[in-house]
């Protein structure tokens, strides 16, 4: 059921966000008066598709029915075998096909090679405008359905072992006033702030007892414990740790700890976490220890010894009990605040590419491919559909991104063949053209056998 779902998901998600940036691209070779050829959800053979000529058909078209489409100037809508991408071929420019075929006659009206370069700019920058708009409507949709939760608190109750927080100094109890001078007025802040100025050097104002202190961090620390994938581990003031399930013949059982107990703290120690509780438990094993717990108003305490394991037989989650805020939008707010965090999302992705690109983050460490992103979209189907959304809207802009960068066979790459076609007031030789993307296809061909390597690795 677990692989139905990963397959579901990935598919779902991906199918999406494909069909959006091929659809731009389509759009705007209608609206230039561009024929499109084909229209292609997945990459390879032909599997289902329908045009106007022949309607629905299974399987791949005759050479004779290609043809007739091309005279007819057509589309074939299609559906392909391997879904991992999409495409639409357009008449007259040479595309991931190669085919050449249209270079044996003159420019024609309705092909990509007649068009002016505003024209041919726009019908390959359509598809990551399309992604870009996208991700601003799942933004917008979620602002204006869900609100915005607001963390009322910039104070950290603990600081997890081997963690990003412990690297930059933080302690249990320090209340963070800025981070590089950008001052802080919630928690969600603290995150995008400090995510934001990844390969700075780091400086933190806190409050700690009573006194206003800097924390200093190279940026080699931080980048360091990203690329380490170490958790962030700053729990914020009003987090409590949940009792979900407890095992009847376990130390927990015996005690008398029940599902829907909070645990308050271990040895007088105040429990913020469930990974800061299953530290100290392990830490205690075969001793002795006094819990503190809440039950539907009424405060419970006892002893109780950790097993050999270092367990006590819990299951627990996390919950915030502190202030939480809810912000509402209207209509055209909502879309003021898809589109500020849009930016904000690029703002990330793009400084978090500019570090691998400098060697400050290992490549094998941070980039995922399918299988990568077919689980994390089972993951966000499970957490529910607004999860699922953030995380289709994440994905839309990552793909944005990664098609305007100015490589061979990519969306950037047909951008750079029209510029460099502007200044030199001429087209580049057919053969040029042909020779870069083929070198473009091999990269990518290569970078796909890498993420698929690096994700059965993981």
């Amino acid at each position: 059921m677990e692989f139905v779902t990963t397959v579901v998901s990935f598919i779902l998600v991906l199918g999406v966000l494909v069909t959006v940036h091929e659809l731009g691209h389509f759009l705007a070779a209608r609206l230039t008066s561009t024929y499109a050829e084909v229209f292609a959800i997945g990459m390879g053979n032909r599997v289902i598709g329908f045009n106007k000529l022949h309607g629905i058909q299974l399987g791949a078209l005759s050479e004779q029915q290609e043809q007739e489409i091309v005279r007819a100037k057509v589309t074939d809508y299609r559906i392909a075998l391997l879904p991992i991408g999409g495409y639409v071929k357009i008449a007259g420019m040479i595309d991931e096909s190669m085919d050449t075929n249209y270079l044996a006659s003159e420019p024609q009206p309705w092909e990509f090679r007649s068009k002016n370069a505003a024209q041919k700019i726009f019908i390959m920058s359509a598809g990551v405008l399309m992604n870009i708009v996208l991700a601003i409507l799942i933004f917008a949709s979620i602002a204006m359905i869900d609100g915005k939760t607001v963390v009322d608190t910039t104070t950290v109750a603990h600081v997890e072992s081997n963690s990003i927080a412990e690297a930059l100094g933080i302690k249990a109890g320090d209340k963070i006033i800025s981070i590089n001078s950008e001052a802080l007025r919630s928690w969600s802040e603290m995150s995008i702030v400090l995510t934001k100025n990844v390969g700075n050097d780091i400086q933190i104002i806190v409050e700690r007892s009573g006194a206003s202190i800097p924390l200093r961090t190279p940026a080699k620390t931080l980048v360091d414990a990203l690329a380490a994938q170490r958790p962030l581990g700053w729990i914020p003031l009003g987090s409590a740790v949940l009792i979900t399930g407890v095992e009847s013949l376990k130390p927990a059982g015996k005690l008398g700890l029940m599902a829907g107990d909070t645990i308050l703290s271990f040895n007088g120690v105040p429990i913020a976490s469930p990974a800061q509780f299953a530290e100290l438990v392990r830490a205690h094993k075969g001793k002795e220890i006094t819990l503190e717990w809440k039950r539907i108003g009424s405060v419970m305490s006892g002893q109780i010894i950790p097993d050999v394991d270092g367990r006590i037989g819990v299951s627990l989650m996390s919950v915030f009990r502190g202030t939480i805020r809810k912000e509402r939008y209207g209509f055209f707010e909502s879309f003021a605040v898809g589109t500020q965090e849009m930016v904000t999302t690029i703002g990330m992705y793009i400084a978090s590419v500019a570090q691998i690109f400098k060697g400050r983050v290992s490549l094998k460490q941070s980039v995922g491919g399918p299988i990568q992103i077919a689980k994390m979209s089972a993951q966000a189907a499970e957490l529910g559909i607004l999860p699922l959304l953030r995380w289709m809207a994440l994905l839309s802009i990552i793909l944005a991104v990664m098609n305007i960068l100015p490589i061979p066979a990519l969306d950037g790459g047909h951008i750079m063949f029209i510029l460099v076609e502007l200044v030199i007031r001429r087209e580049i030789p057919a053969k040029v053209k042909l020779v870069i993307q083929q070198a473009g296809i091999i990269m990518l061909i290569v970078f796909m056998v890498f993420v698929f390597y690096n994700d059965l690795t993981r």
